[in-house]
């Protein structure tokens, strides 16, 4: 028999989380029509925070069941999103960028798909342009806190970032990263 005084039952059974869950749930379907209008293409059920600041719109493609919470920053050239994909708070993209499926961004991690020119010393470097190689990161990645991601860079599948990390050249498969610039700690079994 369940004790239903206990504190966790209480939580699990309040009223209040579950009118919050459907209201949720109830804002994403009634915002889709309005993120159809504004991305080139959306999938069902993905949440776009209001509060998060985006440029480029109509170069964004993100799909099925993708969370991009308030205060993400995203200003891409071009950018894929695939699909249970989930953004965190803080999280700058921009450039050229293609983010698989089932990947984790936790929060204040910057993932810059482009690099400013500064060869030429005679000219000031903000109006030397800009290089965009590109970044991608592969289906069931982990990006900790407050990495950066270069440009340039390839993040294989199943790579975990560790949170700090700076990567600057492409991970190996199933590998953990560390440090900065990042190197391969450990690979997951």
């Amino acid at each position: 028999m369940q004790n239903n005084n206990s504190k966790l039952y209480k939580i699990l059974h309040n009223p209040i989380l579950y009118m919050l869950t459907f209201l949720r749930l109830l804002g994403n379907v009634l915002l889709y029509p309005v993120n159809i209008i504004l991305f080139k293409k959306i999938g069902f059920l993905s949440y776009v925070s209001l509060r998060s600041s985006i440029r480029n719109h109509k170069n964004i493609k993100i799909g099925k069941k993708v969370q991009i919470n308030p205060f993400v920053t995203l200003w891409p050239i071009k950018l894929d999103i695939g699909n249970n994909t989930q953004i965190n708070p803080g999280t700058a993209v921009y450039g050229i960028v293609s983010i698989g499926e089932n990947v984790m961004i936790a929060p204040n991690c910057m993932i810059a798909g482009g690099n400013h020119m500064f060869s030429q010393t005679d000219i000031p470097m903000i109006q030397q342009g800009s290089s965009e190689y590109g970044i991608i990161i592969e289906d069931d990645v982990w990006i900790g806190a407050n990495s950066v991601i270069t440009d340039g860079v390839i993040i294989k599948k199943g790579s975990i970032i560790a949170a700090g990390a700076v990567v600057t050249k492409n991970t190996e498969l199933n590998s953990i990263n560390a440090g900065v610039p990042s190197k391969i700690i450990k690979y997951r079994k």
